[in-house]
C-alpha cells in the first residue's frame, strides 16, 4: 500500500519580473517531483517588487537598467549567466527582447484574487514566460486579460481587480511586512511557517529542507 504524500505549505515570496524568482521556480518544481510520492505541496504566491518606482504604464527596460545599475555592459554577465541556467531548466531567457520594465502591482493583485494554489501558480508561470521569454507588454490591460482570461469568468471580473486601488495598498503592506522582517531579496521559500531558503538554490537544497521538516514532523507524532 503507498503511503499518503504529505502535505506541505510552501510560500514564495517573488515577483514576476524577477529572473532568479523564473530560475526558483523551476529548481523547487524539479525538488518536488524527485519527492512526490513523499510531498503534496501546498503553494502560496507572495507579492514583492524589486522596482517600484516603475510607474504604473512602465518605462523603456534598458533605460530603467542603465539607471538602477548604471550601464548594460555591467549586466552582459549575469544575462549570459542566466540564459545558460535557464537553458537547463527550459526557460528562453531573451532580455533583448524585453521593451517595458513593469509596475507589478497589477499582476501580483491578479495572481492573488485566485483563489486555489493551482490557478495561482499557472498564472505566475504565464507573467514569468510572457515577460522574460515573449518580450510582451504586461503593462497592457488587453495583452494581461489575454494571457489569463481563461483564469477569470469574464472581463468585467478581471477589469474589478485590475481597477482595485484598495487591493493595490494591500500588497505594497504586505511587501513592506517582508522587508521589516528582513527580507530584502528574492526569491524567497517559506517552508510550513518555519524553515526558510533563500535564493534559487539547487533542487537538492530544497530536498533537505523538506526531508528535514517531514523528519521533524514524524518524531512529533511518535512522542
Amino acid at each position: 500500500m503507498t503511503a499518503t504524500p504529505n502535505s506541505m505549505k510552501i510560500d514564495i515570496v517573488s515577483d514576476v519580473v524577477c529572473p532568479w524568482c523564473y530560475v526558483g521556480k523551476k529548481k523547487l518544481e524539479i525538488a518536488l517531483g524527485k519527492m512526490q510520492d513523499e510531498v503534496q505541496a501546498e503553494i502560496q504566491w507572495r507579492p514583492f517588487q524589486l522596482s517600484p518606482e516603475v510607474p504604473e504604464e512602465g518605462r523603456d527596460y534598458k533605460d530603467h537598467l542603465v539607471e538602477k545599475f548604471g550601464s548594460l555592459s555591467g549586466l552582459d554577465g549575469a544575462w549570459k549567466r542566466l540564459t545558460q541556467i535557464g537553458s537547463e531548466l527550459g526557460i528562453d531567457f531573451k532580455f533583448e527582447d524585453i521593451e517595458k520594465s513593469v509596475n507589478t502591482l497589477r499582476l501580483h493583485a491578479l495572481i492573488g484574487s485566485l483563489g486555489d494554489a493551482v490557478s495561482q501558480d499557472k498564472v505566475a508561470e504565464i507573467f514569468f514566460r510572457a515577460h522574460f521569454e515573449n518580450g510582451l507588454d504586461l503593462t497592457q490591460k488587453s495583452v494581461v486579460f489575454g494571457l489569463v482570461k481563461d483564469f477569470f469568468k469574464d472581463e468585467a471580473a478581471f477589469d474589478t481587480v485590475w481597477d482595485d486601488d484598495k487591493r493595490k495598498e494591500e500588497i505594497r503592506q504586505e511587501i513592506s511586512y517582508y522587508h521589516q522582517n528582513g527580507i530584502s531579496g528574492v526569491p524567497y521559500f517559506i517552508f510550513q511557517n518555519k524553515y526558510a531558503v533563500s535564493g534559487a538554490q539547487n533542487p537538492e537544497v530544497f530536498i533537505d529542507v523538506m526531508r528535514t521538516i517531514l523528519k521533524e514532523e514524524s518524531s512529533n507524532k511518535n512522542l
